[in-house]
């Protein structure tokens, strides 16, 4: 899990833009967008940490961040057809 410090860290500079970006292309809320992008964030720091390589960890947070919106907007959109499909075919 990622420490008090890089949780605090996440919220500043590029990064924050970039979420807020994401989440209107996504057509999410910016709270959903920087929860999925904090989760992620942690997760690549924990896994980098070591390596001392954590300034890629943003990058591929944000990376991952992208991919599970769509997949969450991709989603939303197959379930919003199904049910308009289930009404008209009544």
């Amino acid at each position: 899990m990622a420490t008090l410090h890089t949780m605090g860290a996440i919220r500043k500079g590029p990064a924050r833009e970039e979420v807020e970006r994401l989440a209107k292309q996504t057509g999410h809320v910016i709270a959903v967008a920087q929860k999925v992008y904090d989760a992620e964030y942690g997760k690549e720091y924990d896994k980098l940490r070591e390596a001392e390589v954590t300034d890629f960890v943003a990058a591929l947070a944000l990376r991952r961040t992208r991919e599970r919106l769509l997949a969450l907007q991709k989603n939303r959109n197959a379930s919003a057809a199904n049910a308009s499909y289930e009404l008209f075919s009544a």
